[in-house]
């Protein structure tokens, strides 16, 4: 573990906050921002497959079988950014993501199509722990929020043009998609291989060997505070999602044509894009459990009311409200478990993060539409009231900062001390 230096005084300057980042955080930021300028796989999958001939059930099936791999690569991905590096764990995602995202051109059948896309959801979710746990690993307290709210611009501003993009691609050839795909998650490989150091932690605060301590999602579902910001996170995901499945089944009840759907996520992409970081020079002295209940109970607020919502002007504000909801929470619902985690477990709480993110966008889009076919307005009335069931349970889970400044000063006065230790040892008796 390098030298730490003593913590800074808070900033007001967003700018200032940013360039005191360090570089470890700007190449994933970019890395990330490039893969999703090319994830084109589960945007236009459904599109594709029904294009190839393929029943929009088999294509669904297909596009599921992403989420399931998606599990299971935030899970292992948290391990092994633990227990091999948070640098192997990316090129090793990359690789696996690019190599066998381009099979599936040539795939026979609709079967063998479904297997490679649980393998490629595998493959390409494998970095996200990793990513989370570098940025936890290379900042100081009181710049993780910039740190994720950096990271997250980096994603929306990826997807908002990566989505422009791909819908070019699309109309040229839709195999121009798979090769872009590939190549968007080559040069990210590249990127963490060639300007990446390796930031995981090798000796803790006792100056033993990390790789030696013991470690599993055993420990961190038992932390209650974790389980209980995960069940929130599933709730909030949950309702998040309605926005890319049933919202648009309301779209087209309301006969307001599915091209105003599309203005409708460009404006959700623009206001991430524009606000997100304005709003986090706001938000990232208060109290990181408030700021996220706040935000999961205006994005309720605003999902439930598109069950009034049945013109243009009405449904375009309800998107403004939950747009800047998630303006509010997301920085810090990313960053809440590198303020929990102890050194040695920081790639699975990213992991158990993930894990939460996947069930939730998982079962959202499923659950969501039984409810919606059922009834519109118990379905969104559900919505409604799940961001002040997630709320409470965040309220209870009590405040993350003090566990993470906890941790920081163990870690300086371990840090301190090895120093102390080193010099001695050169000075000789």
């Amino acid at each position: 573990m390098g030298p730490r230096t003593a913590m800074p005084d808070h900033d007001t300057s967003m700018l200032r906050r940013l360039a005191g980042l360090p570089r470890p955080v700007w190449v994933i930021c970019g890395g990330v921002f490039l893969n999703k300028l090319g994830n084109f796989l589960s945007v236009f999958l459904l599109l594709y497959l029904t294009h190839e001939g393929y029943s929009p059930f088999q294509a669904g099936v297909a596009l599921g079988a992403i989420g399931l791999g998606s599990f299971f690569g935030n899970a292992v991905g948290g391990t092994v950014a633990d227990r091999i590096g948070r640098r192997p764990a990316i090129v090793v995602s990359m690789i696996g993501a690019a190599s066998f995202t381009l099979s599936v051109p040539l795939s026979p059948n609709i079967w063998t199509t479904v297997v490679l896309c649980v393998v490629i959801g595998f493959f390409a979710r494998l970095f996200n722990p990793a990513a989370g746990a570098i940025l936890v690993d290379s900042v100081q307290p009181e710049q993780l929020l910039t740190a994720f709210g950096m990271y997250r611009l980096a994603i929306n501003a990826g997807m908002a043009i990566g989505a422009a993009c791909g819908g070019i691609l699309a109309g040229l050839d839709y195999n121009y998609l798979f090769v872009g795909n590939t190549v968007a998650s080559a040069l990210f490989g590249l990127l963490v291989f060639l300007l990446l150091p390796e930031t995981r932690p090798t000796t803790d605060a006792t100056g033993s060997d990390q790789a030696d301590r013991p470690g599993s999602y055993r420990d961190v579902f038992s932390d209650r505070a974790l389980v209980l910001y995960v069940l929130a996170i599933v709730a909030g995901t949950y309702v998040y999602v309605q926005s890319t499945s049933t919202l648009s089944l309301h779209v087209r009840d309301a006969d307001l044509g599915s091209a105003f759907y599309g203005v409708l996520l460009a404006v959700n992409a623009a206001i991430c894009v524009l606000v997100e970081l304005p709003m986090l020079k706001l938000t990232a002295d208060r109290h990181p459990g408030r700021v996220l209940a706040v935000g999961m109970v205006l994005q309720s607020v605003g999902i439930g009311l598109t069950a009034f919502a049945f013109d243009h002007v009405s449904l375009l504000l309800t998107v403004v409200l939950w747009s800047l909801a998630e303006t509010i929470y997301s920085p810090v619902a990313q960053a809440i478990p590198g303020m929990l985690s102890p050194e040695h477990l920081r790639g699975r709480y990213q992991g158990a993060e993930g894990i939460a993110a996947t069930i939730g966008q998982t079962v959202g889009p499923a659950l969501g539409g039984y409810l919606y076919a059922a009834n519109d307005q118990v379905h969104w009335l559900v919505n409604g009231l799940l961001g002040f069931l997630a709320a409470a349970i965040i309220l209870i889970a009590g405040d993350p900062r003090h566990r993470r400044l906890k941790a920081f000063r163990i870690e300086t006065v371990a840090d301190v001390q090895s120093q102390g230790n080193s010099a001695l040892t050169k000075a000789g008796p």
